[in-house]
């Protein structure tokens, strides 16, 4: 028996995989340089894994050097108001000038304070992170992500 819609389709694909799934595809190690297909994972740049084990190195004890000093920065700041708040509140309310106490001037100092470490922290990863990281990106991907792919 025949139905009306049996040729409406293509033939099915055959069954199985074919039987070089996938061997063109290029293979890349953890930095993202495209390695040899044939070279095992763990090795395929066993020259290089010094120098670049080092620049990492040194570009993450930049990183958390500039986020421990303005982290610091400002929530120690800010800690030592909490404290002369909680025990020094006649310090506190003690009057500056008029109506302004020092409880109120410090807390704009606070505010101050927080701005600051975040605009030195931009400044200071400008001026000295990210020239180390670009310069580690450019060594490790010299032609960018995508180099070797054809669309």
């Amino acid at each position: 028996m025949t139905y009306a819609d049996e040729n409406r389709y293509p033939p099915s694909a055959p069954t199985g995989w074919p039987e070089s799934y996938g061997h063109d595809a290029p293979r890349y190690d953890s930095y993202g340089r495209q390695a040899p297909w044939n070279a095992p994972w763990d090795a395929p740049y066993a020259h290089e894994t010094h120098r670049d084990d080092a620049d990492l190195a040194a570009l993450r004890s930049a990183y958390r050097l500039l986020r421990r000093i303005s982290t610091l920065t400002a929530l120690g700041s800010f800690v030592v108001y909490v404290v002369l708040s909680c025990y020094a509140p006649g310090l506190m309310g003690s009057r500056v000038t008029g109506e302004l106490s020092l409880g109120m001037a410090l807390g704009i100092l606070q505010l101050v304070v927080t701005f600051a470490a975040v605009f030195w922290y931009g400044r200071s990863a400008q001026r000295s992170v990210d020239p180390l990281a670009r310069a580690v990106r450019e060594r490790t991907v010299p032609a960018g992500r995508n180099a070797g792919m054809a669309r």
